[in-house]
Formats: C-alpha cells, sequence, structure tokens
C-alpha cells in the first residue's frame, strides 16, 4: 500500500477513536499532535485536507500550551514566585479554558472528512542540507523557524524505510530542547494575560530568559553538531 494511503488509513482509526471516546488527557493530545504532524508532514501543503490537518495541529497545540503552562512551564518556577501565580490563578480558569478548547477541538473532528488518497508533496530539502542551516540567535520567531527545518528532517527520518533510529533519537533531543525554549517564551506570553502584580511578572520575566540563555547554549554546545 502506497505510505500516503497507509498513514491516511491509520490517521482516520484514530480520530474514529478519539472522538468516540472523547479522549482529552495530556497524553491524548499529544499522540493525536504527532500522528497529525507526521501525516502532514507528507502532504501537499495546497491540498484540502493538508488544511484540515492543520488545523486540527493549530487546535490541539492551543490545549497543549494551557497544559503546558499550568503543569511544566509553572512548575519550573522558584517556588516563591509559583505560590504567588497559583494564588492569583485559579485552578477553575484553567478547566474553564481548557474543557472549552476541547470542545472545539472535537466538533471540529466530528465533522472531517478523510479521503482514501491525497496529493503528496514533492521533495523540498533534503534532510542533509537541513542539517546544515546556521543556527540562528536566541529569539523566538528565529528559533521556532529553525525548529521547523528541524521537524521537516525528523519526520523525514521517520517515513524512511529502513529507518535511522540514531539520527531520529538525535533529531527529537534537539528538537525537544528548542521546544522548551519556545514553551517559555509561550508560558510568559500566557502570564502576561493574566492580571498580575507588574513586579511579579517582570521577576519571573528575568528568571525564565536566564533559564532560556542556558537551555541556548546548552543547545549549540551538544546538539548543534549533529
Amino acid at each position: 500500500m502506497e505510505l500516503i494511503a497507509l498513514k491516511l488509513k491509520e490517521f482516520k482509526k484514530l480520530i474514529r477513536h478519539f472522538t468516540k471516546k472523547f479522549l482529552q488527557s495530556e497524553g491524548d493530545i499529544h499522540k493525536l499532535r504527532i500522528k497529525c504532524r507526521e501525516l502532514f508532514s507528507l502532504l501537499d501543503k495546497e491540498d484540502v485536507f493538508a488544511k484540515s490537518v492543520k488545523k486540527i495541529i493549530s487546535l490541539s497545540n492551543e490545549i497543549r500550551d494551557i497544559d503546558v503552562f499550568f503543569s511544566d512551564y509553572l512548575d519550573s518556577l522558584p517556588k516563591k514566585e509559583r505560590k504567588k501565580v497559583l494564588d492569583e490563578i485559579s485552578e477553575k480558569e484553567k478547566e474553564d479554558v481548557r474543557k472549552k478548547e476541547i470542545k472545539k477541538l472535537h466538533k471540529y473532528l466530528k465533522k472531517l472528512e478523510i479521503p482514501k488518497n491525497a496529493e503528496q508533496k514533492e521533495e523540498e530539502t533534503t534532510a542533509q542540507e537541513l542539517l546544515f542551516m546556521e543556527f540562528p540567535q536566541l529569539d523566538k520567531k528565529k528559533l521556532h523557524k529553525y525548529r521547523i527545518y528541524i521537524k521537516k528532517s525528523l519526520y523525514k527520518e521517520k517515513n524512511s524505510i529502513p529507518k535511522d533510529e540514531k539520527k531520529i533519537k538525535s533529531l527529537t533531543e534537539l528538537k525537544d530542547a528548542l521546544g522548551t525554549i519556545n514553551d517559555n517564551f509561550n508560558g510568559l506570553e500566557r502570564l502576561k494575560s493574566y492580571d498580575i502584580k507588574e513586579q511579579l511578572y517582570e521577576k519571573i520575566e528575568r528568571y525564565t530568559q536566564e533559564e532560556n540563555a542556558k537551555l541556548y547554549e546548552k543547545i549549540k554546545n551538544e546538539y548543534i553538531s549533529l
């Protein structure tokens, strides 16, 4: 069976199960995002269905960002600052906004029409060329763009036969490390949307910037020799 047709069949099975069971846990959202990204990496971006998959990624990303903010990001803050933030942001606020996004996602998935086949994109930049892109400065937009290139290379490797498991592991680690920096940027933006004391926000902002700088240097030293 053609790769794209096989991926579509697997995707349809996942969506059917996801909606039937009304899945919504962090783990379930993560699995959905991964499956969508792997499929999207094969599709021609002008294909109508590709745009639908991209929409699912966008909706599930919003839920994932909420989860990361209330768990990973807040947990990473110094204990004193974390307690002050949690005193000002209730758990109910998290649940209310998450439920709203979950309903939007499931409503979209229930109406989704999955074709038996779709237009597969033509080969663009090779994985080897992607790895030799110049590593950007510590800037949210530039690092996000670089991470997209790394993802393209990763999904190319995952779709290859045979798979280079060592390269997949290295690319995954790099993607996740860059993702942590991006999560910290997003965490700050979400924190700013809440009505917390300005002095508290500025202290957390300095702390996050320092942590991102450390992560950035670690990535340059440990991963960019792939």
